[in-house]
């Protein structure tokens, strides 16, 4: 038998969340999933970016060549 302390807990209120009996998981409650796409769409989390030695501009794209585009003959 799983133990409460063996349960993972809430990415926003840190409540024990079971698994196999929310609908929201990793989340306790649709109220926390909420919250946690709002702190997305403002911006609060952030993936943080890695520079690259060859990226001169400072744009993120380095030396990587671009996608070929698409003939619009086709």
């Amino acid at each position: 038998m799983t133990g409460v302390s063996d349960m993972p807990r809430c990415p926003v209120c840190s409540a024990t969340v079971d698994l196999t009996a929310v609908a929201t998981p990793p989340f306790c409650s649709e109220r926390c999933r909420v919250i946690d796409l709002g702190r997305w769409l403002d911006e609060a989390y952030a993936v943080p970016e890695i520079r690259r030695d060859d990226d001169e501009e400072g744009d993120g794209e380095g030396m990587i060549p671009p996608m070929p585009q698409e003939d619009d003959d086709g």
